[in-house]
Parts: structure tokens; C-alpha cells; sequence
């Protein structure tokens, strides 16, 4: 079996279930409709019946978005099947560049310029009509407004998911080194992980460890839970190959290492991104092996890494032949010190 072939088959073995990640379902969930916002629905509901009404349903809309600040348009908007941006979109779209004295910027900018409330008040009343008054007359029951709210919701909330999930392993390992007081940059990762990367040479890293100044590994993170396509295909690997290009070029000593935190399901898609990502980096490691970035971090800095590993495997046999400071133990459930890091618990000393 090639170098590569294991690598892939170790990436597979470990591959992330999202499907029981604490911070990939704590998306899947919306909350319950407060009664507050049941009863603006229904009144919602009942002004957009009567198409004679749509004065007074534009205004009422606009006054209550200006006294909540913009919330119950939120909720309007993910009931009608929409978010944030595809209204702004829309209207774009149908204004084409004769924009004079409309405000697309922000979806709150939508009922605080008259003239733009004018525009999206009707498309927005046009979208409600086509979900709320769908099918037979008869009042809607609040059951309904609660399915409405919880199948809306994942589709309203993908761009937000998306976004944060793109930044979630940066954050863990941030938090982790933080943890075990092992120095990287940018510090603020640990508490906001969608800060400016790391700069080396002009090339963005997600971590590096101990610092930009001094960098001993440079890491660059990848998470796709869905199809990436071609596009996220091309775009991993010609990141990893440019950061790769720019390290083999790098006049430091020691030379960093590239270090790829890739994961997810996604990569199924089509092999060509994670085989450029794995081949062009030092090492890799994903959500259940992250332990393995503590390892190497405590190596580089010259410190050992106590380990207390729940599954072992050959995979990891050359892994551990490399960084011969790991000590393995089975007692670390009983130190209070020691951090969870993916299947592991890991301590430095």
C-alpha cells in the first residue's frame, strides 16, 4: 500500500459524523415560537387575506420591524422559505442598477428607507400569501406556526452553519492548545475562531505554533460535511499547494511543518482535493485524531505529550515513530489536568 493509500485510509477510519456533533446539532434545533410571535404571525395572517388591506399590512409590518429592531422580519422571512441575503437578492435583481434612493446593503435597511419598504413590502406580502394562505381557508393553528418554524429553519440558518462550521476545527484547536498553555497565533482563535488568520510570507494559516514570527508548524483547516463540488475541490488543493510552495522556500530553521486539518463526509464527493491536501501536507489530522496536533506541537516546542489514547490503531504506528516524546498511559481519566482532544485525553509536561 502506497504512503498515500494509508493516508487516505486513515482519513476514512476517522472520517467526522457530524450527524452527532454537539455544535453541528445545536443548528438542527430551532426553538419554539414564543406566544408573542405566534400572535404577530396570525395577525400576519389575517391583514394579507384581504389583498385591500395591503396598505395597512405594510404598515403595520414596518412599524413592528422598527420596534423590534428587525426580529419579527427575521422570523418572517425564514417562514416564507427566505433569509437575510436572498431578499436582498431579490430586489436587486428586479431594481437591476437603477437603485437611486434605495438602501440594499442590510436587511434592516429594508423598512427604515421608505421607498425601499415600498419594494420589499410587496414582495415580501407576495411571498407570505403564497406560504401562509396556502391551501384551504380555515385558521391556522398554532401547531402549524411551530412545523412551519422547525422545517424552515435549517434552510434559513445553512448560510450561518456553513460559515461556522468552516471556523469550527480552528476553534477546537485553539481552545485545546490554549488549554494545555501551548503559545499559537492568532491567540483571539480561542475565543472568536473566525479572526484574521495567521500571516507568513502573504500566506494565510489558520494556526501557527508558537507563533508568525517563529513558526514551527502552520496549519490550514478544511471541513466539508456536503458535496464540495469541483470549485471546494480546486480551492483546497490550491491552497495547501501554495502554502506548501511558499514553506519549501521559507528561509527559517527549522523549516515549519505543514500541518492539514481535513474532515467530513464531503470529501467523498471526489477524491482529487483530499488526495492534493494529504499528499502536499507533513501531516494531517481531523476531529477525532486532533489529539495528534498536540503531539506535534509539544515536540516542536521540546516538551513531552502524556497520552491516553481510547483507540489505537496501526494507523498511527509511523505517527508515533516520529515523535518518540509521546509517553502512552491509561490513567489520565483520574488527571484533572489533562484535556479531551478529539478520541484522546492529552497532557504536556
Amino acid at each position: 500500500m502506497t504512503n498515500l493509500a494509508k493516508l487516505i485510509e486513515e482519513f476514512n477510519f476517522n472520517v467526522w459524523n457530524h450527524t452527532e456533533d454537539d455544535f453541528q446539532m445545536s443548528f438542527d434545533d430551532r426553538r419554539h415560537l414564543t406566544a408573542d410571535e405566534i400572535v404577530l404571525l396570525k395577525n400576519v395572517t389575517d391583514l394579507i387575506t384581504d389583498p385591500l388591506k395591503d396598505s395597512e399590512s405594510l404598515k403595520f409590518l414596518q412599524t413592528q420591524f422598527i420596534q423590534d429592531d428587525g426580529k419579527s422580519l427575521a422570523l418572517i422571512l425564514q417562514i416564507c422559505g427566505l433569509t437575510r441575503n436572498k431578499i436582498l437578492q431579490d430586489l436587486k435583481a428586479m431594481v437591476g442598477s437603477n437603485r437611486t434612493g434605495l438602501s440594499l446593503s442590510s436587511y434592516k435597511n429594508l423598512y427604515t428607507n421608505n421607498l425601499t419598504w415600498s419594494l420589499a413590502g410587496a414582495y415580501l406580502i407576495k411571498k407570505m400569501r403564497t406560504v401562509l394562505l396556502a391551501g384551504d381557508e380555515g385558521e391556522i393553528t398554532n401547531r402549524v406556526f411551530q412545523a412551519l418554524n422547525q422545517a424552515t429553519w435549517p434552510g434559513y440558518i445553512r448560510q450561518e452553519r456553513a460559515k461556522r462550521s468552516g471556523h469550527e476545527a480552528e476553534g477546537r484547536m485553539a481552545t485545546i492548545l490554549s488549554n494545555l498553555q501551548i503559545a499559537f497565533e492568532p491567540t483571539e482563535k480561542a475565543d472568536n475562531p473566525m479572526c484574521k488568520d495567521a500571516q507568513i510570507n502573504e500566506v494565510s494559516f489558520d494556526l501557527v505554533v508558537p507563533s508568525a514570527s517563529n513558526p514551527l508548524l502552520c496549519i490550514k483547516s478544511t471541513v466539508h460535511t456536503a458535496n464540495i463540488g469541483q470549485y471546494g475541490e480546486s480551492k483546497d488543493h490550491l491552497e495547501i499547494d501554495e502554502a506548501r510552495r511558499m514553506i519549501d522556500s521559507f528561509n527559517h530553521t527549522p523549516k515549519p511543518k505543514l500541518v492539514a486539518f481535513i474532515d467530513g463526509v464531503g470529501f467523498e464527493s471526489n477524491r482529487a482535493g483530499l488526495m492534493g491536501v494529504l499528499s502536499k501536507s507533513d501531516e494531517f489530522v481531523q476531529f477525532k485524531s486532533i489529539w495528534k496536533l498536540v503531539v506535534m506541537s509539544a515536540n516542536v516546542i521540546g516538551k513531552k505529550c502524556e497520552l491516553d489514547l481510547d483507540v489505537t490503531h496501526n494507523f498511527y504506528d509511523s505517527f508515533f515513530e516520529t515523535y518518540k516524546t509521546t509517553i502512552i498511559r491509561t490513567d489520565l481519566k483520574a488527571d484533572i489536568t489533562a484535556t479531551i482532544a478529539g478520541e484522546a485525553l492529552v497532557k504536556v509536561i
